[in-house]
């Protein structure tokens, strides 16, 4: 039987009526998603799982893979994406608040990272410093801690660094400044470059996060007499930033505190990774030791905060005071200089 004039006309209300009370999912947002691995990659199956949820607040993210993190955010910079996932340090011309997250040796270990995932979800003061200009720092991931890969597990301390060759990623202000500290002889290097310079013995030591473990070949440089410095340089991040204009006003709000909710999951890729070093190959630096780095790293940051303008004076004192919540009787806590 054939549906009546007024049935159909019930018809076409009731789809439009569901149609207008659907999310709006009419204009797709790029986001250029760097992942070494690619669309296979972890990182890039995380951002996957937000674009999920982004799409229940009526925003339609269209993901692009990228495994050349540089190309990635010169696409986001041209306007070909609406959105970009890069390392804090890479996204350091568009707002150094959140790329000090990265400082050298300013995050202990990812518990104090989660405390700042955090911090920066629930607190407007915090939230408005994501922000510069358009753009706006909306989640981050955990990349992994960033540990120091010796050829030679002998040199453990800093005095024993003087005259040795470091793979040095020269867009990264903090590590040339680290590397002219102690004297030793940078070697400018890049992702693509700086296991093949360890490995090959170009290089006597090198930085890497320790998902770059694996992949980079890293135990090849390391052999027999080789071994990795236990305590973190630096907490390496991936972040999400966002031309904040395109998106809902509430977006950069909903979208930290999703990723605060889902930290744990990046920070166990990172421990997965860390469990891949073989515990032979691990140096655990003596108290002395740790103080003696630890005092390089305050005068690095130092640095980079007041004459190179590297570092956000709020991010590092922000930073300290969690350090001081968790550990009180660190040396600092009593005479802050951050």
């Amino acid at each position: 039987m054939s549906p009546t004039l007024p049935s159909l006309r019930r018809l076409l209300l009731t789809g439009l009526s569901l149609l207008l009370a659907a999310p709006a999912l009419a204009t797709p947002h790029a986001l250029c998603v760097y992942d070494p691995a690619g669309k296979a990659g972890e990182f890039y199956a995380q951002i996957d799982e937000f674009a999920l949820a982004a799409a229940g607040w009526g925003v339609d993210l269209s993901l692009r893979p990228y495994t050349d993190e540089e190309t990635a955010t010169r696409d986001y910079e041209a306007g070909s994406c609406d959105g970009v996932l890069a390392t804090g340090v890479r996204l350091q011309r568009f707002n150094r608040f959140p790329s000090t997250l990265e400082a050298m040796g300013a995050v202990p270990d990812y518990d104090h990272l989660s405390d700042m995932m955090w911090t920066l979800a629930r607190y407007p003061s915090a939230a408005a410093r994501l922000r510069s200009g358009d753009h706006e720092t909306v989640g981050m991931l955990s990349a992994g801690a960033v540990y120091l890969f010796l050829r030679d597990r002998t040199m453990d301390t800093v005095p024993e660094l003087a005259g040795k060759r470091v793979a040095t990623m020269d867009y990264d202000k903090a590590a040339p400044e680290m590397v002219k500290r102690v004297g030793a002889i940078m070697v400018p290097a890049d992702l693509g470059s700086i296991g093949p310079q360890f490995n090959n013995g170009a290089v006597d030591l090198c930085y890497m996060s320790a998902p770059g473990y694996a992949p980079f070949e890293l135990w090849r440089g390391l052999g027999t007499s080789g071994g990795v410095m236990r305590a973190p340089f630096a907490q390496a991040t991936l972040q999400l930033m966002v031309r904040a204009p395109a998106f809902p006003e509430d977006f950069g709000a909903r979208s930290r505190t999703w990723f605060a909710e889902h930290f744990a999951d990046s920070v166990a890729v990172a421990k997965r990774a860390d469990a891949q070093i073989p515990e032979a190959m691990w140096i655990v630096p003596s108290a002395p030791q740790q103080a003696e780095w630890d005092a390089l790293f305050l005068e690095v940051r130092l640095r980079l905060r007041d004459e190179l303008g590297a570092y956000d004076p709020a991010m590092l004192s922000a930073l300290r005071k969690l350090r001081c919540a968790r550990s009180p009787s660190r040396a600092e806590c009593a005479s802050p200089r951050e």
